[in-house]
């Protein structure tokens, strides 16, 4: 499992075809993500925030999965910019800090 949030910012002329043709973009979300392998969580447009016009959130087990998703999109010419959050559970941090406590690393020394 591997939980993403994928902030995405549309060009001027995605806008603009989406307004004008009054388009839901969540359902062909959603079919990209599950042809890709993903499962899809959600979608939201933002108001407001710098981080991009909309945030798409799934579940991928492969990166190389996600990453198809990310490519055909950006392939489009639709979208001007991509930013992914990982996302994690509080079992995650157990797992990572338990993993951490018996590892060795020596910090820089100046």
């Amino acid at each position: 499992m591997a939980i993403r949030m994928t902030y995405i910012t549309y060009t001027a002329e995605a806008h603009r075809a989406i307004i004008e043709g009054r388009q839901n973009r969540e359902p062909v979300m959603r079919a990209l993500i599950e042809d890709a392998g993903g499962k899809f969580l959600g979608f939201y447009g933002l108001i407001g925030r710098p981080e991009g016009d909309g945030v798409v959130i799934s579940d991928f087990d492969e990166l190389s999965d996600y990453m198809s998703v990310v490519a055909k999109t950006m392939m489009s010419g639709a979208i001007s910019d991509i930013t992914t959050a990982h996302c994690y559970t509080g079992e995650d941090v157990v797992a990572a800090t338990t993993k951490a406590a018996g590892m060795q690393y020596t910090p820089p020394t100046g």
